[in-house]
């Protein structure tokens, strides 16, 4: 291949390279550190120049070497060299993108399982705390519904011992109490007896009146005590059904407890497994910033050879054209000698004015 043909690709190539590095490759990935939230990523930043110190050996041989003083053949041998650099560098850049590619699209997936870990903990709690109101409520009813156990308990005792104190009185024939106290009231009304008689007859008619009543209360007391059973009764099954209602609420809340507790150490797994992504993300995309920089590096190297190919293509062109204007030069010497005459050009050129 011709020389000019050469560094008329090489230059097309360096343009083409000048563009992918102030613009980036189509394939080139943003050099974010990872996700910052839902659909956000970070601003790419723009990788800083590095210098020649920084660089690997190889590199930093290519892009510090004098090219001052250097033959043509030898450029083009530094610009393949430089060229097969450049290639070796964007395929290792390009594994490192494809890398934080595949760990950015494994950290949102577990992002989003976290997601779901985390809403399914929080409406756990959210059920817990409503299912724990619940229970403390209840617990006041039951408590409330205890203490008027107590009391109905309390008053049956008492209700109980009063008429166990009346003995067999309720047992006894209020009717008959009552047509005594009739026959003697009419005894009285309708016969005339001695002072004396007269007042038996009254102290037993009050003391008759007096049984009727207690006979009266003693049987008002069993239908209150009746009462108070079935009351007693319907509280004990009511203080049953809070107990079971109660107990049932009780494993529902400690079956929530054991599902959060189940939920917490995936989530933190999950958080450990993100950073740790996290992590690797900012490590890969820090070596993809410094192989940006070597490839600065070499595409400025690579600009400096392209300007210099074309000094020595211009400078040789300029030779030829020198060379070519001296032979001219002696031409039109050796026609002046021999008295012919002279074009204004051939006089320009023989008293180099050209």
């Amino acid at each position: 291949m011709e020389n000019g043909d050469r560094l008329a690709i090489d230059k097309q190539q360096i343009e083409d390279a000048q563009t992918n590095a102030q613009q980036g490759s189509p394939q080139q990935a943003p050099q974010g550190q990872g996700i910052v939230g839902q659909g956000q990523q970070r601003p790419r930043r723009t990788p800083q120049p590095l210098p020649p110190e920084a660089l690997p050996e190889d590199i930093r041989q290519l892009v510090t070497v004098d090219i001052s003083n250097m033959k043509e053949d030898d450029l083009y041998k530094l610009v393949d060299a430089i060229r097969d650099k450049v290639v070796e560098v964007k395929n290792a850049r390009m594994q490192l993108i494809n890398d934080v590619k595949g760990l950015r699209d494994q950290r949102a997936k577990l992002i989003e399982q976290k997601k779901e870990l985390v809403s399914q903990l929080l409406k756990l709690r959210s059920d817990r705390k409503e299912l724990l109101d619940q229970l403390a409520k209840l617990n006041q009813e039951r408590a409330s519904a205890v203490n008027e156990f107590k009391a109905k308990v309390e008053q049956l005792r008492e209700a109980r011992q009063l008429l166990d104190k009346e003995g067999s009185v309720a047992k006894l024939s209020l009717r008959r109490v009552q047509k005594r106290i009739e026959e003697l009231e009419w005894r009285q009304q309708t016969s005339v007896l001695p002072p004396q008689e007269e007042k038996k007859l009254v102290e037993e008619i009050e003391r008759l009146e007096e049984l009727a009543e207690r006979i009266r209360k003693a049987r008002q007391e069993e239908i209150s005590i009746m009462e108070i059973e079935a009351e007693v009764k319907a509280l004990k099954m009511k203080l049953n059904e809070y107990n079971n209602k109660i107990a049932e609420m009780r494993q529902k809340a400690g079956s929530f407890k054991a599902q959060i507790a189940s939920l917490t150490p995936r989530i933190d797994e999950l958080n450990k497994q993100i950073d740790s992504l996290k992590q690797a993300i900012s490590e890969k995309s820090k070596n993809i910033d410094i192989l940006t920089g070597e490839l600065d590096a070499l595409y400025n190297k690579y600009r400096e050879l392209m300007v210099r190919l074309k000094e020595l293509k211009v400078s040789k062109q300029r030779g030829i054209e020198l060379k070519v204007l001296e032979e001219k030069r002696k031409e039109i010497e050796e026609k002046a000698k021999r008295g012919e005459a002279l074009s204004l050009d051939e006089m320009r050129i023989l008293y180099g004015e050209f």
